[in-house]
């Protein structure tokens, strides 16, 4: 990539729609631009928009709306047009076409917001929470991309990394007399600071599994013995037929798998096989499957009909999930048709998974809307969802932050064994550049071309 170059862009999916947008930047943008206009708008101020019509050497191209953002304030930081077509690819082809005829270059996946990256308008963890923004599709996983585009995160890395940096060089200035043995930096205040950022350090590393559940999608299984009525819960929750409902016990051989949105929250909605001693191979391979979804999942909800099994055949069925995962949320169905009582069944639930049991009829529409706001709220309260929580979703910033802990670690234990400043320092030094891969504060175009080649073309 040359930074020099003014770039050209589609910066609205491709396909018919009422407008597209076509986004310029670079030096001669505003040149570039003025080439295919009668009444040019390059001495116009930043931030006005415009009605102008578009020529090339065959005509007239569209009447478009254009917005012009002088650099630095911009998006890229450069000079910057933005033009909105109405969203003809035709229209779209042509107009990029003759921009590049008067000396753009098609812009490259994700150059848009690595030039605003390299100019200083927005460090590297916030660069990526655009492409989080743009990939949301639920709340939760769009907030936390916001807080990172804010700038939260950041800010909380690189108030680490400042705390770091004073004691080093507070080490690196002992090296300097290092004849007169003196010791400008404590090696208890040291020890200190590094387990206090190791903490921190390691509670945003811990939350990448919890941020990559956000981003990616909490997986949620249904299990149950045959006829438990896995099947019409799993329909009703999609309020759609994606599973075939039947009396005879058995009918899922196979998993089936859907998107569940609810309350924010994206699921992965698992219908399995159900769980019993199996009449053939197929099966067999069937509810060992079910069993390896569970083992694998965020969270099982085992349902059982209620009057059809024993308060001890429940309690086996959980002992036996519970020993797979320790997330087990138990939903008794039918209860429209149950005339006994429900305690002995309530007592073993709480007493095994220690939460209470739900009660629903899986063919009652009020019934399901009920369940799925407790699921929401009971995903949210299980796993520690805050709104103020600093959560991290990003893989590479999690490998960051492992390598950083690692490092500190180092330093703990060379404290104890008396490591000299010069090693300290290296340690200290490599804590601070893992921290600093994070925000971008590197140079390494090898890094960053990985990174912005994952971005959509526009972007």
């Amino acid at each position: 990539m040359n930074s020099f170059d003014t770039i050209v862009a589609r910066a609205t999916p491709a396909g018919k729609g009422a407008i597209a947008v076509v986004r310029v930047s670079g030096p001669t943008a505003f040149d570039c631009t003025d080439a295919l206009l009668k009444n040019k708008i390059s001495l116009k101020k930043s931030h006005t928009a415009l009605l102008r019509q578009f020529f090339d050497a065959n005509g007239m191209i569209d009447e478009a709306l254009v917005v012009l953002f002088k650099g630095p304030k911009s998006y890229t930081g450069e000079d910057t047009v933005e033009i909105s077509v109405h969203g003809s690819d035709y229209i779209v082809n042509r107009l990029i076409a003759a921009l590049l005829l008067n000396g753009c270059r098609v812009a490259e996946p994700g150059e848009f917001t690595q030039r605003a990256f390299l100019n200083g308008k927005l460090d590297l963890a916030q660069a990526e929470a655009v492409a989080d923004i743009i990939a949301a599709e639920h709340r939760f996983a769009h907030d936390q991309a916001l807080k990172q585009l804010r700038g939260g995160f950041s800010g909380d890395i690189d108030a680490l990394r400042d705390r770091l940096l004073h004691f080093t060089s507070l080490i690196e200035l002992e090296l300097d007399f290092g004849e007169e043995d003196v010791e400008f930096a404590s090696r208890e205040e040291l020890t200190s600071l590094v387990t206090n950022i190791k903490h921190k350090v390691d509670a945003l590393k811990d939350s990448f599994a919890l941020g990559n559940a956000l981003k990616q999608g909490f997986t949620l299984v249904l299990a149950g013995r045959p006829n438990a009525g896995k099947s019409t819960l799993f329909n009703s929750l999609l309020n759609e037929d994606k599973a075939i409902v039947s009396d005879i016990a058995g009918t899922t051989r196979d998993a089936i798998e859907d998107r569940l949105f609810i309350e924010g929250l994206s699921l992965r909605l698992i219908d399995t096989a159900g769980i019993r001693e199996a009449t053939d191979v197929i099966e067999q391979q069937g509810i060992a499957r079910t069993f390896k979804h569970i083992e694998m999942s965020g969270a099982t909800l085992y349902l059982f009909e209620i009057g059809t099994i024993s308060p001890a055949e429940l309690e086996s069925d959980l002992l036996e999930l519970i020993s797979k995962t320790d997330r087990i949320w138990v939903v008794a169905n039918k209860m429209d048709s149950f005339l006994g009582d429900i305690a002995p069944y309530t007592a073993v639930v709480e007493r095994i998974t220690q939460l209470e049991m739900w009660q629903i009829s899986a063919n009652d529409r009020l019934s399901v809307v009920g369940l799925t706001k407790q699921l929401a709220f009971r995903f949210q309260q299980d796993l520690g969802i805050l709104d103020d929580q600093t959560v991290v979703t990003n893989a590479r910033h999690a490998n960051s932050l492992l390598h950083c802990s690692q490092e500190l670690q180092h330093i703990l234990d060379g404290i104890r064994n008396a490591l000299t400043g010069d090693l300290l320092s290296f340690h200290l030094r490599s804590a601070i550049s893992a921290l600093s891969a994070i925000t971008g504060h590197i140079d390494n175009e090898e890094v960053l071309g990985n990174i912005f080649s994952k971005f959509c073309i526009g972007k």
